[in-house]
Formats: C-alpha cells, sequence, structure tokens
C-alpha cells in the first residue's frame, strides 16, 4: 500500500469517526438517561435528584430516570458508574463523601478525578449536629462533655467513612469524647433514628423545618460557614473545634463521555439549576442552591480530595 493511499485512508477515517460521534452527540438523548443516587430515597439528594430530574425532562425531550443504589457511603454506586458505559446515559448525583472523602481515607475501586466527567454541581446541604428536642444537651459542648465523663453518645450518619463521620471522629480524637458511631444508608434512616431516640445524635442535613417544629434541636453546623436560617447555631470550628465538611451535590459522568454530551447536560442541568421554579423548590426543601460549572466543580473535588488526604494522614486514617 502506497503512502498516498495510507494517508488517504487515515483521513477518511478520522472523517468518519467525527462525522459519526458529531451524529451522536446531535441525536442525544434519544432514550430515556439514568440518574444513579448513590443512597436511600427519602434523603435530600434523592429528593433534589428527582425533581432535578423532573425539569430536566420537560427541557431534553426524554426521560431521567432517578435510580437508588445505597450503600457503603454512596462507594458502590460510583464503582458502577465508573463502569457504566461513557455515552450518556448513566449519570451520577454524587456528593462529598463519596466524591473526595472516602476515597481518602481506603481503596474504593474508583478514582474521581481520572474515572468520572463532572458535568456541573447545583447545591451543596448544610449538614447538622442534631439531637432530639428531649434530649438534655442545649449546646454542643453540653454534649462533648457528656460524652467525655463516661456517658454513652451514639450518633448515626449517611454511612461509615463519610464526611459527617470523619468530622465527628476528628471532634472525638480532638477532645477525647467516647463518641461511637452508628452508620446509616442515607441521611432520611438517619433521621428517623434520632427522632425515635434509637441514636443520640444525627449528622445529617434537610433539618429546617424539623428544628423549626420542635422535632430536633440544632447544636453545630458541620460546614465552613454558618446556615442562614440559623445564624446563631456555630460551626464545629466557630465552637472551637478543628472540623469542617465541605459538602457539594453535583451531576457526574463516566470518563469517555463524548464532549458534546458533556456541553449539552451541562446546560440542561445548568439552566434547570438556575430556573426560579427549582430554586423555590429547593427553599422549601431548606437547601441551598450553588450552581457551579463542571470545570470548576473539577477543581473543587480535586482540590479536597488532596485535603482530606492530608487530613486523614494527621488522623492515622490514611489508606
Amino acid at each position: 500500500m502506497n503512502t498516498m493511499r495510507r494517508i488517504g485512508m487515515a483521513i477518511a477515517a478520522c472523517t468518519l469517526f467525527v462525522q459519526t460521534h458529531g451524529a451522536l452527540a446531535g441525536d442525544y438523548p434519544s432514550r430515556p438517561i439514568t440518574i444513579v443516587v448513590p443512597y436511600g430515597a427519602g434523603g435530600t439528594t434523592d429528593i433534589s435528584a428527582r425533581q432535578m430530574a423532573a425539569m430536566a425532562e420537560k427541557v431534553a425531550g426524554q426521560p431521567f430516570v432517578v435510580e437508588n443504589q445505597p450503600g457503603s457511603s454512596g462507594t458502590n454506586a460510583m464503582r458502577a458508574v465508573a463502569a457504566a458505559k461513557p455515552d450518556g446515559y448513566t449519570l451520577i448525583a454524587t456528593t462529598s463523601s463519596p466524591s473526595f472523602v472516602t476515597p481518602a481515607l481506603r481503596p474504593v475501586g474508583y478514582d474521581t478525578t481520572t474515572d468520572f466527567i463532572p458535568i456541573m454541581n447545583y447545591s451543596g446541604p448544610y449538614h447538622g449536629v442534631l439531637v432530639n428536642a428531649d434530649a438534655p444537651y442545649q449546646t454542643l459542648d453540653e454534649l462533648i462533655t457528656a460524652a467525655k465523663s463516661g456517658t454513652a453518645v451514639t450518633y448515626g450518619t449517611a454511612g461509615a467513612m463519610g464526611g459527617a463521620h470523619l468530622a465527628f471522629t476528628s471532634v472525638a480524637n480532638q477532645t477525647g469524647a467516647a463518641l461511637r458511631h452508628v452508620p446509616f444508608d442515607g441521611a432520611s434512616a438517619a433521621t428517623v433514628a434520632v427522632l425515635g431516640k434509637h441514636v443520640d445524635v444525627a449528622l445529617v442535613p434537610a433539618y429546617r423545618d424539623l428544628v423549626q417544629d420542635g422535632k430536633l434541636r440544632l447544636l453545630a453546623v458541620l460546614d465552613g460557614t454558618r446556615d442562614p436560617d440559623f445564624p446563631d447555631v456555630p460551626t464545629l470550628k466557630d465552637a472551637g473545634y478543628m472540623a469542617e465538611f465541605p459538602s457539594i451535590v453535583g451531576i457526574l459522568a463516566p470518563a469517555g463521555t463524548d464532549g458534546a454530551i458533556v456541553a449539552k447536560l451541562e446546560k440542561i442541568f445548568t439552566d434547570v439549576a438556575s430556573s426560579d421554579e427549582f430554586k423555590a423548590f429547593m427553599t422549601k426543601l431548606g437547601q441551598p442552591v450553588r450552581v457551579i460549572s463542571g470545570e470548576a466543580l473539577k477543581a473543587t473535588i480535586a482540590e479536597n480530595l488532596a485535603a482530606y488526604r492530608d487530613l486523614a494522614k494527621q488522623m492515622g486514617r490514611s489508606k
């Protein structure tokens, strides 16, 4: 085969590749899209993802189906989506724990920075330190003092080795308090547990209405900034503990997903999250809307993964 013929065949192959991928992206979406939620039904990630899906369906003209895959602090679902076909039809609505907290602590079978393409971020709920309204603790210091004096204190989170678990492990290490972790398959289950007095404390989002209705008491906020709905409640750092839990809720696609498809999805989800309807829904849910681009979310994940790896080393919990 002569050189010119080889060149011609190579050009033809490249043209076919570009045309084929362009056509695929142009036709996208042509069938239902699955959004995997790595937690059980009823939590804030699940509820907000379902609203996002319902509104995105109207924009894209195809169903967005939410599928709950709870387990192992969200890492089971992340691993499954990382291995999914990168065609834009399997996505994940992820949070901080399976994105950069748990991967800093133990092997999870995926690398968030290389096995996924961030599409966009649409929220980042505040996480509270909550006790039943009948509990004797009025402040976080009172709770920690009790846990240091021999009182058994149990706390529930959305899963082992998640951000909330790590934050309170840091508090326990700093104070010597006896805090026993009880993991659940999602924040809603942990919330039910503290309401039923099956655990003493829950570290969960979506607490506004329960606090305002007098069913739960908010002792502190895990995030780096105070919850504007409860400006008098301190963050962990405000209360004197060197710990916090930065929060994201973002949409990721498997690595290798066509760039044109990613761009379409980013526009669809960004338009939905920026709409007055979605903002009103999230306000009723008691959750903030925090819209950032796929590139910004990529940087956020990478920065926090590095920070949590450093923290894990300091705590002797690195993988």
